[in-house]
């Protein structure tokens, strides 16, 4: 069996594929539109609101660990994950 990375018929992932951003920026634009439309129901249960709110800041929080793992592999840092270079040549 050969390795998929040294073989030369199978094609590399294009860089969009690869891109987490969009994926982080709409599920966090998702959340925050539900948690908008929860808030401006005058019967809602509170729960729901809480649930949006913890989408919210997961997506947020989501977005400043990827920026920062982001940041260290652009500088080089021996301990940075990988793979998070995509867009660079």
């Amino acid at each position: 069996m050969t390795d998929q990375s040294t073989d030369p018929r199978v094609p590399g992932i294009p860089a969009y594929l690869l891109d987490p951003r969009p994926v982080v920026i709409i599920g966090t634009l998702a959340w925050t539109i539900a948690l908008l439309a929860a808030m401006l129901v005058d019967e809602v249960d509170m729960r729901t609101v809480v649930l949006c709110a913890v989408g919210v800041g997961v997506g947020a929080l989501g977005t400043l660990v990827y920026a920062l793992q982001r940041r260290a592999v652009l500088r080089g840092s021996a301990g940075a994950q990988s793979g998070l270079d995509f867009d660079q040549v």
